[in-house]
């Protein structure tokens, strides 16, 4: 530390990385087998995938409290897919980051958890953890250095950056811990903190599963978890056709929901309302087809990229002079609507970014905000951050078998940047593929390109030329007949 040279406006306080749903590496303790986070070379089939879904259920005892069956190993440095239950990006560059960014690499704490469990479960870990981590880090003797010629500095207090679910265990640590004086800012990247349409797609998938799966596997291990609860919508998400509204116990359960996880995760919800978040930064995904209402068909959900249109003044619906609700499509990050993302009760202004919710975590612009907070920035406008110049949609399907080809689609392109393609497998396999992106005849904005796997994998398309590379996942997977 002696010969090391600290930047101006470096704040000296203790990181804290709280990753979202299926961001942290799982493993069962008795067997010592991964479940969740872990290469799967030349494993990629339906008969796999079926397999772990299964291992994944929570049983009737990790409900009841009696937990320890599965435990966290970290968080998630692969990228990870199910069909069905989602995608998942690596933490590993932003935590990286933010270890070189920080006075020491000891200030950041990246914390795992079992996501499957409740929000309410993880939040009170997470308090006990991020207590324990800042009363270390003040110990560290690269923070008495700092304040040895500091100290009117004063003790370091914790920074969280928290994606997707991991907003939700922040709010928890501040209704049940003591720890508000000690937080310093807060980060929070695609929260749902009113929730998601894909949750309700989730727990009902059962009736709208993949036809890679058996309907009945995904629909017993996704109603098992009450995480997954956690995030339903808890706005007017329900489409009546002419009018709408948010969820009730009885529309929950209609979706395939078990009547108890139900009833607590509307208990959980009501009793975290009017909490905030000191120095709040709300990180806002864009530019992605999002479900942000849904409506019931029999007894299966469609998902639907856009919402009813109400009245500022008196919040009825708005209608055209034919009758017909109008409908707006209000946007998101494929799996967070935007406004689900904002923290009812509060009037920060959001940061858009224009990314895929599980790569808003590991995009440049998240990156750079972050390691800006630890210089004691907030603002985008100091940052010199790019949020959303030069942006595009691109749509890629969530699973094909090998041999299928992969379809890929870009919206909104301005023609300004040229685009280019790139396909590469990221489990182990090394396989890169060139797909050429061309012009959609008569579609202006729209290019398209195809581009054939022949094994299985998890491949990640990434097209080139905006503000910064948009990615996305697609799974290559063999299915079976007979699972």
């Amino acid at each position: 530390m002696s010969g090391q040279r600290i930047p101006e406006r470096r704040l000296h306080d203790a990181v804290i990385i709280v990753p979202g749903i299926m961001g942290s590496a799982l493993k069962d303790v008795e067997s010592g087998k991964q479940l969740w986070g872990v290469r799967r070379l030349f494993e990629y089939s339906a008969r796999m995938h079926a397999r772990r879904l299964r291992e994944l259920a929570v049983s009737d005892e990790e409900r009841t409290g009696r937990t320890g069956r599965v435990e966290p190993t970290g968080v998630l440095n692969i990228a990870e897919s199910m069909p069905g239950l989602g995608q998942a990006q690596p933490y590993n560059h932003l935590v990286s980051e933010l270890r070189h960014e920080a006075l020491h690499r000891s200030a950041v704490l990246a914390f795992p958890y079992d996501w499957r469990l409740s929000v309410e479960h993880n939040g009170g870990l997470l308090a006990t953890a991020a207590r324990r981590h800042l009363e270390a880090w003040r110990e560290h003797a690269a923070h008495r250095h700092y304040l040895g010629g500091r100290p009117e500095a004063g003790p370091a207090r914790i920074v969280f950056v928290a994606h997707s679910m991991g907003g939700l265990l922040v709010r928890e640590l501040l209704h049940r811990g003591d720890l508000r004086p000690d937080i310093r800012a807060v980060m929070t990247v695609g929260t749902p903190f009113s929730g998601s349409v894909k949750a309700a797609v989730m727990l009902n998938s059962g009736k709208g599963a993949p036809l890679l799966l058996p309907r009945t596997t995904l629909r017993d291990a996704t109603r098992t978890m009450p995480g997954v609860y956690d995030l339903l919508p808890s706005y007017r998400a329900l489409d009546l056709g002419l009018d709408s509204r948010v969820p009730t116990a009885d529309d929950l359960v209609s979706l395939g929901g078990r009547r108890d996880l139900v009833d607590e995760t509307l208990r959980w919800r009501e009793s975290r309302q009017g909490i905030t978040l000191p120095e709040h930064s709300m990180v806002v995904g864009l530019g992605k087809r999002t479900p942000q209402s849904y409506r019931m068909e029999a007894d299966a959900v469609v998902g639907q990229d856009s919402i009813l249109e109400r009245d500022p003044a008196d919040d009825r619906v708005l209608f055209h002079p034919d009758g017909r609700p109008r409908r707006e499509n209000r946007e998101g990050d494929g799996t967070v609507y935007q406004f689900a993302a904002h923290l009812p009760g509060t009037r920060e202004k959001a940061i858009s970014v224009y990314q895929e919710h599980g790569a808003l975590a590991r995009s440049r612009t998240v990156v750079d905000l972050a390691r800006g907070m630890l210089r004691g920035l907030r603002h985008p406008d100091e940052l010199g951050a790019m949020l959303g110049n030069g942006t595009f949609d691109l749509d890629v399907p969530e699973w094909v078998e090998p041999g299928s080809p992969i379809t890929i689609e870009v919206s909104g392109w301005d023609g300004v940047f040229d685009l280019h393609c790139t396909a590469r497998e990221v489990s182990g396999l090394d396989e890169v593929l060139y797909p050429e992106l061309k012009p959609v005849p008569g579609q202006d904005g729209r290019l398209a390109a195809t581009c054939v796997a022949t094994r299985p994998g998890l491949y990640e398309i990434e097209v080139v030329g905006g503000s910064e590379p948009v990615t996305r996942l697609v799974l290559v997977v063999a299915s079976e007949r007979h699972l």
